[in-house]
This record gives C-alpha cells, sequence and structure tokens, in this order.
C-alpha cells in the first residue's frame, strides 16, 4: 500500500478540493434547473446547425402555460417573435434563423430563458430544387374554396420545404445521426427559390395522362432545363383541379424517384403560408367538404389533417429521390406515417371528421424516419452538408458464405448500409460499425426470418452514398464461375446481326492469350467487363474469357448462363451454344448440357457488346440438378446448398 503524505503534495490537495467544489455546485445546478421555469429539451445553447428553421422543444415548470413566446433579437425579419405551443408543461415553437450567431429568448408567463443558436449555411452541392409546374396559359393559380385566399404559392413553397428540412433534421438527431438534413436553394432573402416552368400545352393535356404518362413527360421536359446531377427536383403543379360533379381529381400524383418528385397542389390551400402559420396550420380544425373540394386527409375531412397529410406526401416522395423504399414500420414517413407529419409540432390531434374530441398522442405515434429509414440517409450524398470529394466507383459482392449460413456482402469501399426490402418494402437492416468496414457478414436465418421469403433485394450502401440494389436469385442460384482468364485483346463487332468471323487458328490464339492470363476473380456473380477495359474499347467489341475445367471421367454437365449483349460458348474447340441478341444480364437465361471428357476441358466463352452493359454470368449443375462448384484447380465438386 502506498499513502500520500499531504504535506508533501499540496498541488494534489488543491485539485482534490477543487473537484469536490466543482462536484457540489453540478449538483446544485442540475437540482435547479430541475425547478427551473424554462428548460429546453432538444438544445443546450450554443449549438450550430446546417438549416435556418430549428423546432425548439422543452418543458415548463407551469403546466398551465398554453402559450410560449420566441424571439431572436439578432433579426429583424417578421419571424423576429415566434409562437409556439405549450400543453401539459412540454412546449414546441420554431425560429427562423440568420448567418452566424443569433441570440434568443424564450418567455412563458413572467419568465425568460435566453440562449444562442448559430446558423451556419451548408456547402453541400447537392441541394433541393423546387419548381412551380403551370400549363400553357401561365397561371399560377392553385384551386382553392377559401375567398380571399392570397395564391402565394411561393411563400406556401418556401414553408413546406423549410418545415420537411426541420422535420428530417430533428427525427435523424433524435435517433443520434445529428442534425443531417438536405440543403435547399435559399436566396438573398433567405427565402426558397421557386423557378415557375410553363408546360407546352393546356391543362387538360396532362389530365388525360395516367401518373405514370405524366410523371415521365414533367421528367424528361425538366431534365434539359433544370438538371439532377446534383439536385433533386420538387414540383409542384398548379393545374391540379377537383371536379364535383365526377369527384374526379386531375393532374394530381404522389410519385417520386430518381431526380424528381412530383405532386399537386389539391390541398395547397390548406398549407401554411407562413413560418409564423405552421403550428396554426396543424390545429386548423375547418372542415372541407369532400363532394365539393378535394380532400387527401384519410377521411378526417379537416385543414390540418389534409396539411398534414400533403406535406408528409411531398417529404415522402422526396425520400424516394434519396433512395429510400418504402418500409413497414407504421410512423415512417415512407409509409403512413405522412398523416402524423403534423404531430411533431404539435401535442394532439385537433378535432376532425374521425374524432370529435382532440387526440393526444404518445411519442410512439410521431412520424419520423426510423432507423430502418434513417441509417440510409445518413450516407446520402443529399446529406452531406458540406462539399466533399466523391467516388462513384465501386465494386460490390454479395454472395453466400462457404457453410451458406451467411449473406457476405464486400465492397471496395467502407459499407454504411446493408437493407433488405421485399416487393419494395424495407423490412431489415444492418448498420456496420463505426469503423465502417468492408466485409458485413448477415445471417441467411434472420433475412428469412423477417422477408419470409428467399425473393428479396439487398440493398448495399457505401460511404460515398452510392446505392446498389442486387436481387437475391444470384444468392440461391449460385455458385457462380467467378475465377476466369481474360484475353488482353478484344474483337471488333461491327455488324450486330451477325457473330464475329472467327478461324480456327484465329479463336486458338485467342484462347491461348487468355490461357496466359493472369486468373481474374469477379467479386460477384458477373463477370463485368466494364471494369475490364477502358470506354474507348466497350462498344462494338467482344471479349474472351477461358476456364480450364478436370474431370476425372466422361460426364455430362448441364451450363446455366446470361449475357449482355450476344453469347458464344466453345468447349475443346467446339461451339456448344449460341445467343445473338441485344439483351440484359440475367441469371439462367441459357441452359445447355455440355460433354466434358476426363481431364483437361477448354471453355472459352465470347460475349459481344453493342454498348451499355458488358458482361456474363455462368454457372454449373450436374445431369442430376446438383448444383456444382469449380475450385481454383479446374475440379469439380458438390456445392453446400444454403442453410435452411
Amino acid at each position: 500500500m502506498c499513502i500520500h503524505n499531504r504535506d508533501c503534495n499540496p498541488t494534489l490537495e488543491t485539485e482534490m478540493r477543487l473537484c469536490a467544489a466543482v462536484l457540489v455546485l453540478l449538483i446544485f445546478a442540475a437540482r435547479a434547473d430541475e425547478t427551473a421555469p424554462i428548460r429546453l429539451g432538444n438544445y443546450s445553447g450554443g449549438e450550430t446547425i446546417r438549416y435556418t428553421v430549428p423546432l425548439i422543444r422543452g418543458t415548463l415548470a407551469d403546466a398551465e402555460e398554453t402559450v410560449v413566446t420566441l424571439l431572436n433579437t439578432t433579426s429583424t425579419r417578421e419571424t423576429r417573435e415566434m409562437k409556439g405551443i405549450a400543453y401539459k408543461g412540454q412546449f414546441k415553437v420554431l425560429a427562423e434563423l440568420l448567418p452566424g450567431e443569433n441570440k434568443l429568448v424564450l418567455k412563458a408567463g413572467k419568465h425568460e430563458f435566453p440562449f444562442t443558436l448559430n446558423y451556419k449555411a451548408q456547402t453541400n452541392p447537392y441541394y433541393v430544387r423546387c419548381i412551380y409546374l403551370t400549363d400553357n396559359t401561365c397561371a399560377t393559380e392553385y384551386q382553392t374554396p377559401l375567398e380571399n385566399d392570397a395564391q402565394d404559392y411561393a411563400s406556401k413553397l418556401d414553408t413546406c420545404l423549410k418545415t420537411m428540412q426541420c422535420f428530417t433534421a430533428e427525427r435523424m438527431n433524435d435517433l443520434g445521426f445529428g442534425r443531417a438534413t438536405f440543403n435547399l436553394e435559399l436566396d438573398d432573402n433567405g427565402k426558397v427559390k421557386v423557378y415557375v416552368y410553363k408546360c407546352p400545352a393546356p391543362a387538360e393535356t396532362y389530365y388525360k395522362m395516367n401518373d405514370q404518362a405524366w410523371y415521365s413527360n414533367i421528367n424528361s421536359r425538366l431534365e434539359k432545363q433544370y438538371p439532377t446531377k446534383f439536385a433533386k427536383n420538387f414540383v409542384v403543379a398548379a393545374y391540379t383541379r377537383f371536379d364535383p360533379a365526377t369527384q374526379k381529381v386531375m393532374a394530381h400524383t404522389a410519385l417520386g424517384g430518381g431526380g424528381q418528385a412530383l405532386f399537386g397542389s389539391g390541398d395547397m390551400f390548406t398549407w401554411p403560408r407562413k413560418l409564423s402559420d405552421v403550428q396554426n396550420a396543424f390545429m386548423d380544425t375547418t372542415a372541407i367538404d369532400p363532394k365539393k373540394v378535394f380532400s387527401d386527409s384519410v377521411g378526417r375531412h379537416a385543414f390540418w389533417a389534409a396539411a398534414s397529410t400533403t406535406i408528409g406526401a411531398c417529404l415522402h416522395e422526396l425520400g424516394h429521390t434519396f433512395g429510400l423504399p418504402h418500409s413497414r414500420e407504421p410512423a415512417d414517413i415512407m409509409t403512413r406515417g405522412i398523416d402524423q407529419f403534423n404531430r411533431v409540432f404539435t401535442f394532439v390531434d385537433a378535432i376532425s371528421a374521425t374524432n370529435k374530441q382532440p387526440i393526444a398522442f404518445g411519442t410512439k405515434g410521431i412520424a419520423c424516419f426510423p432507423p430502418i429509414s434513417a441509417a440510409a440517409l445518413a450516407p446520402c450524398r443529399w446529406f452531406a452538408l458540406d462539399e466533399k470529394p466523391w467516388d462513384d466507383k465501386d465494386r460490390v459482392a454479395v454472395h453466400l458464405d462457404e457453410s451458406g449460413a451467411n449473406i457476405v456482402v464486400e465492397s471496395e469501399k467502407p459499407i454504411r448500409y446493408v437493407g433488405f426490402s421485399v416487393k419494395g418494402e424495407a423490412v431489415l437492416h444492418a448498420v456496420p460499425p463505426a469503423e465502417q468496414v468492408l466485409r458485413a457478414l448477415v445471417p441467411l436465418a434472420d433475412v428469412r426470418k423477417k422477408t419470409k421469403s428467399d425473393e428479396f433485394e439487398i440493398r448495399v450502401i457505401n460511404d460515398q452514398g452510392v446505392i446498389k440494389n442486387i436481387p437475391s436469385a444470384g444468392l440461391f442460384a449460385g455458385p457462380f464461375v467467378q475465377t476466369w482468364q481474360i484475353a488482353p485483346e478484344t474483337q471488333p463487332w461491327t455488324n450486330t446481326s451477325a457473330f464475329i468471323a472467327l478461324s480456327d487458328e484465329k479463336r486458338k490464339e485467342i484462347e491461348n492469350a487468355a490461357a496466359s492470363a493472369k486468373p481474374y476473380t469477379s467479386p460477384d456473380a458477373q463477370i463485368d467487363y466494364l471494369a475490364l477495359f477502358p470506354p474507348d474499347k466497350q462498344n462494338n467489341v467482344a471479349a474472351y474469357a477461358m476456364r480450364i475445367i478436370q474431370s476425372d471421367k466422361a460426364r455430362q454437365v448441364k451450363l446455366f448462363t446470361g449475357s449482355d449483349d450476344a453469347l458464344r460458348v466453345w468447349l475443346n474447340g467446339k461451339v456448344v451454344k449460341e445467343v445473338l441478341a441485344m439483351r440484359g444480364t440475367k441469371i439462367d437465361s441459357d441452359i445447355f448440357s455440355i460433354d466434358l471428357h476426363p481431364g483437361e476441358n477448354r471453355l472459352l466463352v465470347e460475349v459481344s457488346n453493342g454498348g451499355g452493359g458488358w458482361g456474363f454470368v455462368l454457372r454449373l449443375e450436374d445431369a442430376d440438378g446438383k448444383k456444382l462448384r469449380l475450385s481454383d484447380d479446374g475440379k469439380l465438386s458438390e456445392a453446400t446448398p444454403p442453410a435452411k
């Protein structure tokens, strides 16, 4: 035992006394905070956020208060003073921040609480662009039952997008991902830029189109003027109309994907026009007569409900552009969580056609991006906040391990997300450790338990925001022959209506060149020639892959192939399969038998490419239908089936 002599160590004694004093102060501060009249919940003050409209949540000592006021003393805008909702000792209030430090004061009754928040604009070049569609008349009026509607579409779109941006940041932060959210294009006054696009035809032309046709028509036109390499186009149509006579709404949809989210303006009259109106809009009990006015409110037929569902649906479609599928989580914005979008900003559902009294809700009933969706948004380029270099190239391999019990995901870039979906619904996800692994294992039994199927899609997202969607067919059809010797030179394929004319000598020359090449192992089932040959040697050419198969006896083997584009196969110098087609690679497109002789057998595969994708897949089975594995030394063995 070692005992310190206090007289010999005055510094240690002083430090101990200081620590004790600090601890006492912290305890008293914590106790004081518990009884403070106003307490912040989701902010502590001094934080820097990357969007202009935060939602401030917290608690009040006085549970009878119904209103809070937030004053931004730094601002001279109309949002300098914002009213918020207080309910049973809790409060929610929005603020609008200016660049830099914002000095804020929360007021409840006679009490005040000063704090600061800092706003720093995103430098992320990936952003959301707002477009308002008109027909060829350039009329911007949306349909409304209100006699004195200001028709201020630009302000409504500004408020809508900032509300969605705030919602996303707060819900991402609640799950521990930080306040990550998408970037908006703002003008010098902090307003969202709204681009008005005049469609070339009258509204009646678009009324005759089905949703998909209308979406495609608008997408193809906008892409020319408003390209989506760095932008997601959030598009709302002014000419949406409800016909009371037929009870049909025209030019109204909710579709999103790729670079465009398209929505109709049928319930835009319910949307808040200013940030100070947001909470009031989500509590507005004004009834909607669905026989006279369009009411996208799942039967609730009140202004607040239509505003919640339609703004929530806008974010839902924008989520699709960020790569999110639907999910099975009830409160997910990517399912019917759109109907509870209002709840992030309020404490009760106001009166509607389905509830004659206000409904208080718990935390589980509030719309969100749950972990299965939020974890996929976190690596998205549109959520990067700041500009940084990106790499689009990645080779992702998904296969079963040798035991057949685990799905192996391998990537050249660190993996941020592995998800599994069935028929467009995300049902399971696995987030790799913080070190961002290059190889992840997911038990097949877990996937089958959640998906209840062997037909699912695997979604892999790397740290570059690159998304790969891989069907499960390759897992269970294999194993595939992934190691080949590739001839270093391609051959020209100028006439896509015929195979290349190869003499026997030329074919032998190509085969020998391949046999001398170092074996190449593909990371996945497909041999992807686009990854092996430079861009100037990828169109109107043919590539050749050779593989030696050792057989201990004469035997028949079945080959299962697929190619992009045309396929020709030789075994020991004789053509055994020809498929002259312009097609994409599909597993098991072709099934045919070959006869192996004892000893060495040379298999040569030619894949000709006209343009676009280029590659092939090949697997083996014995005559009885048992799957075969081809070892590195060319020997065949029965493959281990996937674990049950």
